[in-house]
């Protein structure tokens, strides 16, 4: 918070209908860079309100101090010892250096530092006036905006989502001193387009939500968000009706109103034939519509319609928008009784003119390879038959919906469209939810996939999308990630721990990239294999695993993801109970020892010592149950085995001088030593543990 003398500020960027979202990342884009260019101007402030409409993005700074705070920084020059000769009379070195940082030479101060005694100019800079600064800042924050589309406009170079129309920038009660682009910045704004047309007065920058209010604007979004979720309660709760959730749609239409008003608008009863997913898409993303159900979870014959109208106009309104929907449905049931004609396989034969990737065949050719796929995944996953038949046929017929009439007009319901037609084929209910779910996690945090026909179809879809897009160069670089790779590359790991799947991976990469015919299958497939550890790498670390724990285990990832998986969760249980840092600590001398050393067979007949023979018994003990523990997924319990061998360990080291001068000794004792490190490298590669102290 600024001290004595604080004003508020208030920017408002006027525009034309911006798309909702320009408005969302607007918002966020205004508050993160003008917070940034007020601490770089040393501008003290309070709370920093962002308000945005369709018609604008404005920020109020609270409490902007009047003036910049003064600088002081301590600049380290040269050695005295170059700086001043034996006389103590300034050299050319001191001269320059105080020349360069605009302090006079008798002002320099001698400091002593670790490293020796340094010249240092005391640098001040007296804190300028905030409406002398304000002028640039605004035009900074201004061309500080990227959006995804961005345009121009008349003859000038400035590029912003939708033409800027008008400025306000007022600090207190003065406007600031801004000219940009052919703009004149004042203290005037905009009503809402048609209910309060023409300007009004901002007079000092804390009325401005009431200002904008009184013009039919809410400026404030979680405010518009609140009216919208207030006018759905009062639409319905006298009929017995609830909102479908739709987060997104209203996210979307909250950015799309300035003054939104609810009304509760109706269909025909017959277009509840239609599938619920079609009748929601159909109102969501085509019309922003908000679905309406029954107390018993069934679809009514309602929508919600979120209008930026005049609500005197109600059922001018809604008579509207029942027209618009009644159109949008009625080509949806015909495209849904037009489909029904022809069943999934028979569309196969349409999806070889359906080109997948230019240079890596149809979709018809897709689902060939994913019905072996299917099938290596099952062999390799030791998965009943049944389980593999029911994937290979989800496999051949995942693609056909693409070509129906319905999945051509609504693109979003692909997969889905596929399960509805597969049903009502007399498809297996297995088969036909493999066929939705086989395009899942569609985005980061949706679902995966339930049934194990729909793991595995899943997983060959993503394999097949790898190793083909890998083994013709479309590799993601920086941001650009077309065919979301690096989410596929993530969703392998997640769909194969939902579905408790252990395989070979590095097989199946081989298995999928051998069928495209690439000269060099082996060199993709070890492209995919290293792309997808980098991957498996970060999104483990961003789940909480420590970095250390997750390198320890990428190496088996490669081989089999989940059981990695499974291990390191293993790895961060001990280390949470604080297990694993004596167990590390034992491996690590073992390791350490024995890795350089010339080390021969071990004879039992040398070790003569009591703590020796004690570790080599207990290490024959310990390698039958560590391997039938992790034979058995008993992860937890294999680790255990080797934390037991710990004392043993510390015994053996605080009794034994391992480098003796009998080199017969010597070398048995690193033998025994590197038998006992090799027993904890079987688990995971404790060499890339590291210390508490070292994280």
């Amino acid at each position: 918070m600024a001290g004595h003398g604080a004003r508020d500020f208030l920017l408002e960027i006027g525009t034309e209908e911006l798309p909702w979202g320009a408005v969302r990342d607007g918002r966020a884009q205004l508050r993160d860079n003008l917070l940034a260019l007020l601490e770089r101007e040393r501008l003290a402030h309070g709370e920093i309100r962002i308000y945005s409409t369709p018609r604008r993005l404005a920020a109020l700074v609270e409490d902007l101090a009047e003036k910049q705070a003064d600088y002081q920084e301590m600049v380290k020059g040269p050695r005295r010892a170059a700086a001043f000769d034996e006389k103590g009379n300034p050299t050319a070195a001191a001269e320059g250096f105080a020349r360069a940082r605009g302090v006079r030479v008798e002002d320099l101060e001698i400091r002593e530092t670790d490293k020796g005694e340094f010249v240092f100019a005391v640098v001040r800079e007296e804190g300028r006036e905030t409406l002398d600064i304000l002028p640039g800042l605004v035009e900074e924050v201004l061309r500080s905006f990227s959006f995804r589309k961005s345009m121009r406009w008349g003859e000038g170079e400035f590029r912003f989502a939708r033409p800027v129309r008008w400025l306000v920038a007022l600090y207190g009660e003065e406007v600031v001193t801004v000219e940009f682009e052919g703009l004149r910045a004042g203290r005037t704004s905009r009503g809402h387009r048609f209910l309060s047309p023409g300007e009004v007065e901002v007079a000092v920058p804390r009325d401005y939500p009431d200002v904008l209010r009184r013009a039919r604007v809410m400026a404030d979004e979680e405010e518009r968000r609140r009216a919208i979720l207030r006018g759905m309660e009062e639409a319905l709760s006298s009929r017995g009706l609830r909102a479908v959730p739709a987060g997104e749609t209203l996210d979307e239409v909250v950015d799309l109103v300035e003054y939104p008003h609810v009304i509760l608008g109706r269909f025909e009863e017959r277009f509840l034939e239609l599938p619920r997913e079609v009748l929601e898409t159909a109102m969501q993303e085509h019309q922003r519509y908000f679905p309406v159900e029954g107390e018993d979870g069934r679809p009514a014959p309602a929508f919600l319609v979120v209008h930026n109208g005049d609500p005197d106009k109600e059922e001018t309104i809604r008579r509207g928008h029942e027209r618009v929907l009644r159109a949008r449905l009625e080509d949806a049931s015909f495209f849904y009784q037009e489909d029904l004609e022809r069943t999934l396989e028979e569309r196969l034969p349409d999806l070889k003119s359906v080109v997948w990737q230019a240079r890596l065949g149809s979709l018809y050719d897709k689902s060939q390879r994913l019905v072996e796929l299917c099938g290596e995944i099952c062999r390799s996953a030791r998965l009943p038959e049944e389980t593999a038949e029911r994937a290979r046929r989800a496999a051949l017929l995942c693609k056909a919906d693409l070509v129906t009439s319905m999945v051509v007009e609504f693109t979003s319901l692909q997969g889905v469209m596929g399960r509805i037609y597969a049903l009502a084929a007399g498809e297996d209910a297995e088969t036909a939810a493999a066929i939705e779910e086989h395009y899942l996690p569609r985005f980061a945090g949706d679902r995966l996939p339930e049934t194990l026909p729909g793991a595995v179809l899943c997983l060959a879809e993503k394999v097949d999308n790898l190793c083909g897009c890998f083994g013709v160069g479309l590799v993601p670089s920086g941001s650009e990630d077309p065919y979301a790779l690096r989410r596929q590359a993530v969703a392998v790991l997640s769909v194969l721990a939902k579905a408790g799947l252990h395989l070979d991976f590095s097989a199946l990469l081989a298995a999928a990239a051998g069928r495209f015919g690439f000269s060099r299958p082996d060199v993709v497939a070890a492209e995919v294999s290293e792309f997808c550890r980098q991957r498996w790498r970060q999104a483990l670390i961003g789940e909480g695993f420590d970095y250390d724990l997750v390198a320890a285990v990428l190496d088996l990832a490669s081989r089999d993801p989940y059981e990695a998986r499974l291990r390191l969760e293993a790895l961060q249980e001990a280390r949470g109970r604080g297990l694993l840092q004596r167990a590390y600590t034992g491996f690590e001398r073992c390791h350490n020892l024995s890795a350089r050393a010339e080390v021969a067979e071990l004879d039992v007949d040398l070790l003569v010592e009591d703590a020796e023979r004690n570790l080599y018994s207990k290490l024959t003990w310990a390698q039958e149950p560590l391997r039938g523990y992790l034979d058995a997924g008993e992860y937890k319990a294999a680790l255990k085995v080797l934390l037991d061998l710990t004392p043993d360990i510390d015994r053996f080291f605080d009794e034994i001088f391992v480098m003796g001068e009998d080199a017969r000794l010597r070398d048995n004792r690193l033998a025994l030593l590197k038998k006992v490190a090799s027993l904890f490298l079987e688990f995971a590669d404790f060499t890339q543990v590291v210390t508490e102290g070292e994280r």
